[in-house]
């Protein structure tokens, strides 16, 4: 099975271009590998070992939020809904650690345009989601929408200090409908 030099002994590409290793990973060799893949391969790494049972994401949940972090866009690294798969099975974590759900609803925003309004990705702070708002990635200036979130749509919450320094919370899409996201209408966020 193809493998490259400089990747760990036992990782692989099998003939269908999915990530596989002889044995079973800790975290540590897990980052390793991921690093030699790079960032934005990272997720599909994730996926592939946790499918094959090489990664235990219930015994290591901090990778999820740790390869989620690292990926420059991870849902264009991974669909959606394999990142809710992966989070559901690490179980809900805050900063990488394992932590109980918040018990009240938390407002959060998000910045993008129209057609991804509904996605997984979240702040609580305002002025950060203004900021992806404002990025023209080619298709002009996006809008700040807001949702209340309930506990039970959380699926992890990145610290400032653990990730791209977003106040980020990861949410379940599968709640998120035009009834509860809004566009939202911020005063003094610039």
């Amino acid at each position: 099975m193809p493998t490259k030099a400089h990747w760990i002994v036992g990782l692989y590409m099998d003939d269908n271009g999915y990530y596989g290793f002889d044995g079973e990973m800790d975290a540590d060799t897990f980052l390793t590998a991921a690093r030699h893949v790079g960032r934005n391969n990272g997720p599909g790494l994730l996926l592939d070992l946790f499918c094959q049972g090489s990664i235990d994401v219930v015994k290591h949940p901090e990778l999820v939020a740790d390869v989620w972090s690292s990926a420059e866009f991870p849902v264009n690294n991974l669909d959606p809904y394999m990142w809710v798969e992966l989070f559901d099975e690490a179980g809900y974590t805050h900063g990488g650690q394992p932590a109980q759900r918040p018990t009240q609803p938390i407002e959060l925003y998000r910045g993008c345009h129209r057609e991804r309004h509904l996605g997984i990705s979240w702040t609580t702070d305002p002025a950060r989601a203004q900021w992806f708002a404002d990025r023209d990635l080619g298709k002009g200036i996006g809008h700040v929408y807001v949702h209340r979130a309930k506990p039970g749509e959380l699926l992890a919450y990145i610290h400032t200090e653990h990730g791209r320094g977003e106040a980020e919370y990861v949410i379940d899409p599968n709640f998120l409908n035009d009834d509860n996201v809004h566009e939202a209408i911020l005063a003094g966020v610039a």
